[in-house]
C-alpha cells in the first residue's frame, strides 16, 4: 500500500492558521464563546478551506475549539473549576521543571532568560501588550525545556496551549503591564539561587496564585453578566 504524504504546502498552511487561530486567543482577539469560521479564514488568507478545517479539527482534539452539529465550530467556554484545575495541574508541573532545571542551566541559558524578559518589559513600557504575552509564552516555554525532562516538556506543552484562554486575562489583573512583565524576575531570581526546593517552590506559588485570582476574576464577571441579564430581564 503506497504511503500518503501531506505536502509541505498544506503542513505550513495548518500550521500557520493553528499558530494565528492561538495567537488571536492570547491577544483577546478571539474569547470564549466567539465563533471561528471556517470559510471566511481560508479567504482571509486566501488559500484553500482543506489546511484551515484541519487546524480547526486539531484544536477541537485538543478542547480549545469545540464544534457542534449543524452549529459550527466556537472557542470552547471553561468554567471557574476549569481555571483552578488547568493552574493547579500547571503549578505542579512547572514547578517540576524548575527543580529539574535549576541544577542544568548554564550561565548561557540564564542570560537568555533574562533577555527575554528585559524584552518583555521592554515592549510593556511601549505598550503592546500582543508582544508581551508572546515573550510570556517564551518565558516559560524555556524555563522548562532546560529542565532537559522530554516527556515533562511535551505534557507542559500541551498544556501551555490550553492557556492561551488566560493569557490576557492574567495580564488584567495586576496594577499595569509593566508589573505584569517585571513579576517574572522573581521566577529567574529563584533560579538563580541554584536551590531546587526554593525554585519549585517559588514557581508553583506563582502559578497557584494566578490561578486563584483568574479563577476569582472570572466569577466575579459571571457574576456581573447575571446581574445585568437580571436587569435587563426586570425592565
Amino acid at each position: 500500500m503506497p504511503v500518503e504524504i501531506e505536502s509541505l504546502d498544506e503542513r505550513v498552511f495548518r500550521d500557520r492558521i493553528e499558530k494565528a487561530i492561538l495567537q488571536a486567543l492570547s491577544t483577546g482577539d478571539l474569547r470564549p464563546g466567539d465563533q471561528v469560521n471556517e470559510a471566511e479564514i481560508a479567504r482571509q488568507a486566501g488559500i484553500s478551506r482543506g489546511p484551515v478545517r484541519e487546524a480547526i479539527q486539531h484544536l477541537v482534539g485538543e478542547e480549545i475549539l469545540v464544534s457542534y452539529p449543524h452549529r459550527g465550530t466556537f472557542v470552547a467556554e471553561w468554567t471557574e473549576k476549569d481555571i483552578l484545575e488547568i493552574y493547579g495541574v500547571r503549578a505542579l508541573l512547572e514547578g517540576y521543571a524548575a527543580r529539574l532545571a535549576v541544577l542544568k542551566m548554564t550561565t548561557e541559558e540564564m542570560s537568555e532568560l533574562s533577555s527575554i524578559i528585559q524584552e518583555m518589559v521592554q515592549k510593556a513600557r511601549e505598550g503592546d501588550e500582543a508582544s508581551v504575552f508572546e515573550f510570556d509564552l517564551l518565558f516559560h516555554l524555556r524555563a522548562y525545556e532546560f529542565s532537559r525532562h522530554d516527556l515533562l516538556c511535551r505534557l507542559l506543552s500541551k498544556l501551555r496551549r490550553r492557556i492561551y484562554f488566560y493569557i490576557k486575562l492574567d495580564a488584567d489583573t495586576t496594577p499595569s503591564l509593566v508589573q505584569y512583565a517585571e513579576n517574572h524576575y522573581l521566577l529567574l531570581d529563584s533560579l538563580k539561587s541554584r536551590d531546587p526546593d526554593r525554585a519549585e517552590t517559588v514557581f508553583r506559588e506563582h502559578l497557584e496564585s494566578v490561578g486563584q485570582v483568574l479563577a476569582e476574576r472570572y466569577r466575579q464577571k459571571k457574576l456581573e453578566q447575571q446581574k445585568t441579564t437580571e436587569e435587563l430581564v426586570r425592565r
